[in-house]
């Protein structure tokens, strides 16, 4: 009842937000939208359901759960206000949630600082000034490491490419949203750059509950249809400063015809946490793949290789395959493979799964 409750609540604030502001307009690019009312207020959301059947090991069991392991439903509100002089202020508000059990985390009953049982969970919350030199903004992102780049059309399901070591993992890989951070943003021509630095401190862990230290960065430089119509090439880092080591990855997609297109991504990963979730592990990630639509329907194909620095037990090879039909402007269904086979131990990863998502 209580989540029940939650749930309402959120909706009838968003809801009274949406109807009662007069002087904002707002065009913002999520993908996730499309509900707008005349005030400018931008309520959206995201619903998502998934079943998938997940095996860890040659001789374990098959772990079979209907569920939103990857908290990919989303509730949020945008808004973008004029100022007058050029200036804008914008502003985003979006929240995780599991609508299936009602928390943050898989089947989760003892709660406390590692295990989150909330509802919903704070995923962006920032607020800034667009101007003519650019965005400037604080808060929390998603960072440029996760949305440059951003090839997988799977990203927060359970056979999502991060969850098999086809890209990084974590808040410092492709998972990445970055707390207590001051941002810029600017798209200039074929040039795009965001770059964003933390900037909380404290003396006590306890007084710090953000996921940055000061002095950690992320960044992002990505050039479009500049050297050929269609060519996407990019560089994205991102910086720990506690433990003086960088994520760094290079990556490219290329439209080579009106229904496909190919993409490549090299990465570098010395971060801990970053390599295959793999704790102490670090190593490089090369991972290739192709798009090809056919009518409503996309088909995602990857294939990807992890080069561990340290034992020959964390090289791996992953292959993923999903198929995308689109029901509708707003709705779709996936059907999802991925396995991570692990070179030198009987620890392979393989999940199948079927999701079905609604935007509004």
């Amino acid at each position: 009842m209580k989540k029940l409750l939650s749930i309402l609540l959120l909706t009838s604030f968003s809801l009274a937000s949406y109807a009662g502001e007069n002087a904002m307009s707002d065009n913002g690019h999520n993908a996730m939208s499309s509900a707008k009312s005349s005030s400018g207020v931008h309520f959206y959301g995201r619903m998502y359901v998934g079943y998938d059947d997940r095996q860890v090991g040659s001789g374990s069991a098959d772990d079979e759960s209907l569920e939103d392991s990857g908290n990919k439903s989303r509730l949020g509100l945008k808004f973008k206000e004029n100022l007058g002089g050029g200036l804008q202020l914008i502003g985003n508000l979006e929240y995780k949630f599991d609508g299936i059990d009602g928390t943050s985390e898989d089947g989760v009953t003892n709660c406390n600082t590692t295990n989150d049982c909330r509802t919903f969970n704070l995923h962006v919350g920032n607020l800034g000034l667009k101007t003519g030199l650019g965005y400037f903004g604080a808060g929390t992102y998603e960072s440029p490491y996760k949305t440059m780049g951003q090839f997988d059309h799977n990203i927060d399901t359970a056979w999502a490419m991060n969850q098999h070591g086809a890209t990084s993992a974590g808040n410092a890989g492709i998972d990445g949203n970055v707390e207590g951070m001051f941002a810029y943003h600017n798209q200039m021509g074929p040039l795009e750059l965001s770059y964003m630095v933390a900037v909380n401190d404290s003396e006590t862990a306890a007084g710090d509950q953000s996921n940055t230290d000061q002095g950690d960065y992320t960044m992002g430089l990505q050039l479009k249809d500049m050297f050929m119509s269609g060519l996407v090439v990019g560089y994205s880092r991102s910086h720990s400063q506690d433990l003086g080591t960088s994520n760094d990855r290079f990556y490219a997609s290329m439209k080579v015809l009106p229904n496909a297109g190919v993409f490549v991504s090299l990465e570098d990963l010395q971060i801990n946490g970053s390599y295959s979730n793999i704790n102490g592990a670090q190593g490089d990630v090369t991972t290739i793949g192709t798009h090809y639509s056919m009518g409503s329907t996309d088909l995602q194909v990857v294939y990807a290789k992890g080069d561990s620095d340290g034992a020959a037990t964390q090289d791996y090879k992953t292959l993923g395959l999903s198929a995308k039909m689109n029901l509708s402007k707003t709705s779709d269904l996936t059907f999802g493979y991925a396995k991570q086979d692990f070179d030198s131990t009987g620890s392979d990863v393989t999940t199948r799964g079927i999701g079905l998502t609604h935007r509004f």
